[in-house]
């Protein structure tokens, strides 16, 4: 989220409204500055959700020019709105998309997207396979000057890291970096005042066992020597994050077998100061 931070004083003194039934497949999560947006899985269309600070539903927005066949993240950098409609469970996808459109304004039901079309470099078999290869994808960022996208390995548990344009266009990067993440990575997102990536994700399969990385980031990268691992949630199909402050998370769960849907607030260990 590339813009000032208008913090959110409300939402974080109070807790947050109860996430509403119609975002039971949450999936992705952004903030704008001044609204959150959240989409859903598979199953709904291409449309995104709009609300307040405290969480309170203020309507949708639909994209024009889109599809929605598996949309899994989204991101902001104060002027756009990304949604990633990269789902690769199979490992068999040849259409991994981004779409970016205008932060909507308080005025229209609908947007128009333009698509980021992409594809991995380092992919040569589009075999049709279940949980075991390393293409999926889940997890995008921005960055003042670029996108991220982070694979979801259900193979080795690592993430590959790719850099993209933020602009329209058919592009097949290879890899800039590989993170030793041991699970599977379903969101991300980039803090701009702190330079802190975030990256949700869990491990052991479809019991959801949830975890976060925190690490320092910047235009080369992510610094992973700076990485740290938490486990502030319980265990549960979380898929969505995004940074509402400088300092606080806000992270978004699917209902599943294992637990209902929903969301909350997390603030992560500031780092120690050196100076």
């Amino acid at each position: 989220m590339v813009t000032p931070i208008l913090t959110l004083a409300v939402a974080l003194a109070a807790p947050m409204e109860p996430l509403p039934p119609l975002m039971e497949e949450i999936s992705g999560l952004a903030f704008d500055g001044q609204h959150l947006w959240a989409h859903n899985d598979s199953g709904d269309g291409p449309r995104i959700y709009k609300f307040d600070g405290q969480g309170r539903y203020l309507g949708r927005v639909g994209f024009r020019g889109a599809d929605a066949r598996d949309w899994e993240d989204m991101t902001s950098d104060g002027q756009h709105l990304f949604v990633a409609d990269c789902g690769n469970n199979r490992g068999n996808r040849r259409d991994l998309t981004i779409y970016r459109t205008p932060v909507p304004g308080a005025e229209g039901s609908k947007v128009s997207a333009v698509p980021i079309h992409f594809a991995f470099a380092e992919q040569r078999d589009f075999s049709r396979k279940g949980y075991i290869h390393n293409f999926d994808c889940e997890a995008i960022a921005a960055t003042d000057q670029s996108l991220w996208v982070f694979s979801k390995n259900w193979g080795d548990g690592q993430s590959r890291v790719y850099r993209l344009p933020k602009e329209p266009g058919e592009y097949s990067p290879a890899a800039v970096q590989t993170l030793a993440v041991h699970g599977q990575i379903t969101a991300a997102d980039w803090q701009p005042e702190t330079g802190r990536i975030a990256l949700l994700g869990y491990r052991g399969g479809l019991a959801f066992r949830p975890f976060i990385w925190i690490a320092q980031m910047d235009e080369s990268g992510v610094n992973w020597d700076t990485a740290k691992r938490y486990t502030p949630l319980e265990d549960g199909q979380w898929e969505a994050l995004t940074w509402v402050s400088p300092t606080t998370l806000l992270l978004g769960k699917e209902s599943s077998d294992v637990s209902d849907h929903g969301w909350q607030l997390w603030q992560p260990p500031q780092p120690v100061s050196t100076d």
